[in-house]
Parts: C-alpha cells; structure tokens; sequence
C-alpha cells in the first residue's frame, strides 16, 4: 500500500511538472529563403502561450512611405492577403494564402534581428507585400465591397492558425505559378530545407500565364548585360547563352554567357524573366528566352492552390501537400 501511494504522487508531480517543461524555451535556426518572404529567416520553436502572447500587433516597415507603422495583425493579414493573392481566388486558397502570411509573419515578429526595427517589411523582395484599406478599395474599384467582405471571412476563419514543422515555424515560400512541380529548396538556397521539397503541381499547366516568351535584339541584350557587367560585350547572340545544367524541375542551374557563367536565378534577375525555367533560341541579331511558370519555384503555387482547392481540397490539404512534413495548428 505504501509503494502504491508513492507511485500515485511521482505520476502526480510528472503530470504537473510535464506541461511546464513543455511551454519553455526558444531554439533558433538561421535559414536562406527567396523571393517573397525572401531574405535571412529565423524558425522558432513556438509555444501556444507564447503565440498567443505576440500576435495581436505587427510592426511593419513600409517601403514606400519610409517608415514603421504599428497595427493590429487581423488587418495586417488581411492587407498581406490582398497583396499577395486575388481575391477572385477560391476562398481555401486564400485561407493557405493566409496562413502562410500569419506563419511568416509570426516567424518575423519573434525574431529577434529586425529590418529598419520592424518585425516584417512590405518589400516582397525581402519578406511579403501588404496594401491598407484605402489601396485594396483602389486595387478592386467596384468590387471593393464584394471582396472586401470575402477577404475578412476567410482571415477570421483560419485567425491564429500557423503552420509547423518539428514543432517549429516554417518559412513559408509561395509564388504564382510553377512549371508544373515546384523546386527543391537545395536547387536555388544554399541548404536544401525538408519541408521545400519538389512536388507535383499539375494544374499550373492550365494558367494562361503558364509560359511566355521575351525577346532582345542585340544592341538591348548588351545593355542588360552592361548593367550587370560593365566590361561585357559581344558581336553576335548566336549560342551567347549556353544551358549547361538545369534541375529535374527544369530551373536553369547553370548557364554561360559570353564564357562567364550564370545562374537561371542571375539571368531571370537580368532580363527580368518570369521564372529561371527557361530555353533560349537565338541568332546573330535576336535572342529569345521561352520561360515557364511565374517565381522562384520553392513552397506553394498560388495558382496551383486555387485549382486544388477548385478540386475539392481544403486549406489545409494544400498547405500540407506545398510544405512536406508539416502540421497546420
């Protein structure tokens, strides 16, 4: 009876003494990412305490207007929401879309190195865009109501709700459209990231924006060389661009120009591609690259999300097909 009791209190005490065990510490690793959300990012483990208690306010850095703006993170998710995804989306998602920008957001806000001392900057090509009230009802004119009101509906529903891997925040990668798979982390980013890995994407296939074409002469293929390299120059565009190693995907890895080699990701930059899934067909005076997709490549498809979610697929189902691994809570 004696041994009994004692082992009623050791469970009593490991009971108590678990959860708090569980609600501390913070682990921080430092990440590259892309694009939008793209810069140095930090993964915390986050605690539901800890969560609850940082997201009620956003600092963030406005680009265009040169400074910090404090402001409730409902109407900052909203204005991400609007900047980053149409409206005319299916509502699961603009529901993914939404958690991706809470998780991003979140992530950020806990950091602790800041950008220009605000928790998340509006410049998509460091973090992810946001547009005030007065913009979305400039954005969409007479269907400022309409989507407004759809915008509001879809934030609440998913408010608060983060997307993990190992218990923490992820970087959230998204762009518009894929080639048709998404683009393993390790083909662009200097470490492969588990939970960016390549994965089938089909429906992007059927954008009408899926594959463009962009041509430059010779005299304008040389002055965007020249702003990347004074000293470049060159006679004729037959075989100036030379693909030497491309991913499964099809994302140009490594490319030449003139003998000086490239990245898909340095001339996507260039010649303000599309994407750095490209061909290229040339002569002595023209040069034409044939680009697939829209963006890096890594995390969710925008447009892949819509069409899931077209399909019957809920949020949550998109999110855990473009970010393998991971739980949504």
């Amino acid at each position: 009876m004696k041994h009994f009791l004692i082992l009623i209190l050791v469970c009593a005490v490991i009971m108590l003494v678990l959860p708090v065990a569980a609600l501390k510490g913070t682990v921080q690793k430092t990440i590259k990412n892309a694009d939008s959300v793209n810069s140095q990012a930090t993964e915390s483990i986050v605690t539901a305490e800890a969560q609850q208690q940082n997201n009620d306010t956003i600092t963030v850095f406005l680009s265009s207007q040169n400074q910090n703006v404090e402001m409730d993170m409902f109407e900052y998710i909203c204005g991400s929401v609007a900047a980053e995804m149409p409206l005319a989306y299916h509502e699961e998602a603009l529901k993914a879309q939404a958690v991706t920008c809470y998780t991003n957001a979140l992530r950020l806000k806990l950091n602790t190195e800041k950008t220009n001392n605000a928790d998340i900057s509006d410049n998509t090509a460091i973090h992810q865009g946001y547009i005030n009230e007065a913009e979305r009802r400039a954005k969409w004119g007479n269907d400022f109501e309409k989507y407004e009101s759809k915008l509001k509906n879809v934030v609440n529903s998913v408010k608060n709700q983060a997307i993990y891997y190992n218990d923490r925040l992820i970087v959230a990668a998204f762009f518009a459209i894929s080639c048709g798979k998404t683009e393993n982390s390790g083909n662009l980013w200097s470490e492969n990231v588990p939970y960016l890995t390549s994965v089938e994407s089909q429906g992007d296939c059927l954008s009408p924006q899926y594959a463009t074409s962009v041509s430059f002469s010779l005299d304008e293929f040389v002055s965007k060389m020249k702003s990347a390299n004074a000293e470049f120059s060159i006679e004729s565009l037959a075989n100036a661009v030379t693909i030497k190693e491309t991913s499964p995907t099809g994302t140009v890895l490594k490319a030449e120009i003139n003998g000086n080699s490239y990245t898909g990701e340095e001339i996507r930059s260039i010649f303000s591609l599309r994407s750095p899934v490209f061909t290229v067909n040339s002569t002595d005076s023209a040069i034409t690259f044939n680009v697939l997709g829209y963006g890096h490549g890594i995390g969710m498809s925008q447009y892949g999300a819509d069409y899931f979610a077209r399909q019957g697929y809920t949020y949550k189902d998109i999110l855990m097909h473009y970010y393998t691994g991971v739980v949504v809570k």
